[in-house]
């Protein structure tokens, strides 16, 4: 990925700021993708977890709990 392409992707990303995440979800009716559901401001985001910006397959979430990560946050 370019840098560009990450700068992007954060920037993307705050519009879940302040959102709860409510649920899981998978796609419907193979469940060949998956992700999660945000909810902010009366609405609900619908986050798929794919490969590639077009959408071509499932990825893969990495979580770290904050005590070992060592990378900036996308708002500094």
């Amino acid at each position: 990925m370019f840098s560009e392409d990450v700068t992007y992707a954060a920037n993307e990303l705050k519009k879940l700021v302040g959102g709860t995440i409510v649920d899981t979800v998978m796609s419907f009716p193979n469940n060949e993708s998956y992700g999660f559901i945000v909810e902010k401001d009366g609405k609900r985001i619908y986050c798929w977890v794919d490969c590639d910006p077009e959408g071509n397959g499932p990825g893969w979430i990495s979580m770290e709990g904050n005590e070992s990560v060592k990378a900036n946050a996308a708002s500094e």
